[in-house]
């Protein structure tokens, strides 16, 4: 059996038979409609009831159907109950004129009045008079509200059309009598009132019946008024722009926009603008000027001071330095925008007015300055000095990176001994063959790798740097300033377009409400278009994308260049800075060594590491790096500050690290038991004892001829110079601690100056971050050389310190038991006896044998 489709059923309803003006065709109809889909549905039924099973009681089912329905009419593949075979059927009856005689249910009701189906009828007959009489009123009712509604609309706009015709004619009036009086804004205000109504501006546009009300005279008077003061208004602004009237261009700037003279406003403006530039700019001297009384009267000046005061002015600009004439071109123009770009952008903005006025001072600005940078650069010979500055930076690096860790001129023998030169002590105004430091550190300072020769003096290094960094400070700022000035001018054309793109938003939704109304008092729907619209949308997007400044000026091309000079520069000042502390290092005094300025504070004279010391090496390298990377940082630039830290970074990594890591191995030589400064187990070493003999002859001459304390006092003077010479020689041990530490705090304080002097989020300022947080792995570095030279020192002292526990214990070997000396190796042989420990001491048991005979003594 196929699918039942509803698409099958006739959909002639009640509805559809009510459309029908005869009631007796609309009841046959449905009638016959109703008969035709029971029909049918009969059918289907039968023929699915006859494929459900396939016997009827044993009996052919086609012969049961042809039982049941013999007495049916045909069509009905099924019963029909008795009510319905036994119904009335309404009979047509039609006159000569072709008329109904009378309705369907009077014939059924004349036929058989007492059954249901009459009664029916008669009722459904009723229900469809009552409904064609309503619906007829409604339709009435319907078209008089259509017409009043069509009335209202028609009185609507003729009361519109008549408020614009009378705002012609008083805005015609108003601008004819304030141009009469010279009142040009009123004028100007005037005029605008009465071009946004004919041009629909800001509402709904005047119609042709509207301006028929107004009267031709009216328009005549309006375009006449327009001519008249856009003529008068150009005139006074051509005088203003000429005589440099400030007052006169505020004055009548904001009256373009209403005139629609915005071209010739930007083009006026812009002339004017670029000979206040030029005058502003002009870096030649003027002239000494008169000086007027009135003005030296209320200064409280007489007029020679006021004329000493300008000399001395005259002679300043004629002396001017390059910053100096930077500053005078840059502050020119940014102050010129200051006060002038906010009219500029709310009078002329519709016409790019303060686009065009940012680039015109930008140009004005920028040829400038980059002659005198590119002069500038020519006269101090920059490229020049850079390579000869990055050579004698490649000597110094090679020179302390090198195996001898920068102790060039420093070897034993007849030149100077090593315990001398990490103590300080051989300097002696006598003979005998000693070596004055101070000398040989002056000659040290004197081989500086050609630094002196080649770029110049520290001081004037260091001042024309200085300068170069001002320059490209100045430079930066205006770079900056400008910047800011496009983004703020891009924002307010996005701004305008926003309005703009609103306004039109607005009047298409009211026209298409309006049309709406139309429609609905005409009958008809429609639906808005929004292809237009999207056209027009993209229409203004298309505007907006200008580009004011360019991503890359000649200005940002001569900054980076002379950005990338000083970072060579500032690398090579800054080694031969740090060489200057390697130098006073290796040739010390008594002012290179202070107490450790790292670790606990409360630190007592007699607690652990109260007496240690470090060198100024540290604090003077650390110190180099810190001005020459904050300086870079003062600039600006996040290239050039960017290039300052990885130069940084790179100079603490390399060259102070192998310098440190050198003097750790001097400082361990000295140290180790038996060839240093520490007695081994057959005395004194070496350097020891070269270093006691000249501390001994020291003494005896200050003791002159007692010789009865002159023993003590030697032996207690060498004891004292020997113990202040382990110090010194662990300071080197010391100053990486103190160099970890101190690049940690140098991390941080470059953290702070990024966040305190460059836009967070950018990506200059982040890659800047990235080059000053390398420092982190320099410190690591300083913390493994430091663990490193610890761990050696340790395994050289390890095996003399269990020695001498054995020994002081009484664990000692026959081949040591006659070697025990004291601490400077004195006093001969000393017999040892075991000592016998006990451990079950009470407090002062344990202080007397601290201070007894015991092997804390001994060591």
């Amino acid at each position: 059996m196929p699918p039942f489709n509803s698409s099958d059923i006739p959909t002639t309803d009640l509805v559809d038979s009510l459309q029908v003006d005869d009631p007796e065709e609309a009841l046959l109809s449905l009638a016959n409609d109703l008969h035709s889909s029971a029909a049918k549905l009969a059918e289907e039924l039968a023929l699915s009831l006859a494929g459900g099973s396939s016997t009827n009681n044993g009996k052919s089912p086609s012969k049961s159907k042809r039982r049941d329905t013999k007495d049916q009419p045909a069509g009905f593949p099924i019963p029909l109950p008795k009510s319905l075979r036994d119904a009335p059927r309404p009979a047509k009856s039609i006159d000569v004129s072709g008329k109904p005689k009378e309705t369907p249910s009077r014939t059924l009701h004349k036929s058989n009045p007492s059954h249901a189906l009459t009664h029916a009828t008669l009722a459904t007959e009723s229900i469809l008079s009552s409904l064609s009489k309503i619906a007829s009123g409604g339709s009435a009712a319907s078209s008089e509200m259509r017409a009043l509604e069509y009335e209202r609309q028609q009185l609507d706009i003729e009361a519109l059309d008549i408020e614009h015709a009378l705002s012609i004619r008083e805005g015609c009036t108003r601008g004819g009598d304030s141009l009469m009086g010279r009142r040009y804004a009123d004028a100007a205000r005037a005029v605008a009132d009465v071009n946004s109504i004919l041009n629909g501006t800001k509402g709904q546009k005047a119609t042709e019946h509207a301006i028929e009300l107004a009267g031709p005279e009216a328009l005549a008077a309006h375009t006449k008024t327009v001519d008249v003061l856009k003529r008068a208004v150009a005139e006074r602004l051509e005088s203003a722009v000429q005589n440099s009237d400030v007052s006169g261009l505020s004055e009548l700037t904001p009256l373009l926009g209403m005139l629609d003279m915005a071209e010739l406003g930007v083009k006026l403006y812009l002339q004017y603008s670029q000979s206040v530039l030029i005058n502003d700019m002009n870096l030649d001297a003027n002239p000494a000027q008169e000086v007027d009384l009135s003005t030296a009267r209320e200064e409280g000046m007489s007029r020679a001071a006021m004329r000493r005061r300008a000399e001395e002015q005259q002679r300043a600009q004629l002396n001017m330095t390059t910053p100096m004439k930077l500053a005078k071109i840059y502050n020119s123009g940014v102050t010129h925008l200051r006060h002038h770009l906010p009219m500029v952008a709310y009078a002329l903005g519709e016409a790019d007015g303060d686009a065009a006025l940012v680039q015109l001072v930008h140009v004005e600005a920028e040829k400038r300055s980059v002659d005198i940078l590119r002069e500038c650069m020519a006269e101090k010979e920059l490229g020049r000095t850079v390579r000869r500055a990055e050579s004698v930076a490649t000597k110094m690096e090679d020179r302390y990176t090198s195996t001898s860790g920068g102790m060039v001129g420093m070897g034993g023998g007849d030149e100077i001994d090593i315990a001398n030169v990490i103590m300080g002590l051989g300097v002696s105004g006598g003979g005998g063959g000693e070596v004055d430091i101070v000398s040989r550190r002056n000659a040290a300072l004197r081989d500086d790798c050609g630094f002196t020769i080649e770029v110049g003096n520290l001081s004037d290094v260091d001042a024309a740097l200085e300068e170069w960094a001002l320059i490209m400070q100045h430079t930066e700022s205006y770079e900056r300033f400008i910047r800011h000035a496009v983004e703020e001018v891009i924002k307010a054309r996005k701004l305008r377009k926003e309005q703009k793109r609103e306004e039109k938003r607005r009047l298409k939704e009211m026209e298409e409400a309006k049309k709406r109304e139309n429609d609905s008092a005409s009958g008809v729907v429609s639906s808005p278009s929004s292809k237009k619209k999207t056209l027009d949308m993209d229409e203004i997007d298309e505007v907006d994308t200008i580009e004011i400044l360019p991503p890359h000026t000649a200005l940002n091309e001569v900054a980076a260049e002379i950005g990338g000079y000083y970072s060579s520069l500032e690398r090579c000042l800054l080694l031969a800075g740090m060489q200057r502390a390697f130098i006073h290092a290796n040739f010390p005094d008594n002012s290179t060594f202070t107490p450790v300025a790292i670790g606990s504070s409360n630190n007592t004279y007699s607690a652990a590491g109260s007496r240690a010391l470090q060198t100024n090496l540290v604090e003077e390298c650390l110190f180099a790096a810190r001005r020459s990377t904050l300086r870079a940082f003062a600039t600006g630039h996040t290239g050039t500050a960017s290039a300052a830290a990885n130069v940084c970074v790179d100079v603490l990594g390399r060259v102070l690290l192998d310098v440190l890591i050198h003097r750790a191995e001097l400082g361990a030589s000295l140290l180790k038991p038996g060839e240093g400064l520490l007695n081994g187990q057959a005395g004194l070493g070496q350097a020891a004892l070269s270093f006691a003999g000249k501390g001994l002859r020291g003494v005896q001459a200050r003791a002159g001829g007692t010789t009865g304390t002159m023993n003590e006092e030697t032996a207690e003077a060498v004891r004292q110079r020997t113990l202040l010479g382990v110090a010194r020689a662990a300071a080197n041990f010391n100053d990486l601690e103190v160099v970890a530490d101190y690049t940690k705090r140098l991390e941080g304080s470059f953290l702070k100056e990024i966040d305190a002097g460059y836009p967070r989020g950018a990506h200059d300022t982040e890659q800047l971050r990235m080059c000053v947080k390398g420092l982190g792995g320099v410190v690591e570095s300083f913390s493994q050389a430091s663990s490193r030279s610890m761990d050696e020192l340790i395994a050289t002292l390890l095996p003399r310190a269990r020695q001498i526990v054995n020994e002081s214990v009484g664990f000692e070997s026959p081949s040591t038991a006659n070697a025990a000396t004291n601490f400077l190796g004195t006093g001969g042989t000393t017999t040892m006896a075991t000592t016998v420990l006990d451990y079950n001491l009470d407090d002062a048991a344990f202080e007397l044998s601290q201070i007894s005979e015991g092997y804390i003594g001994r060591m």
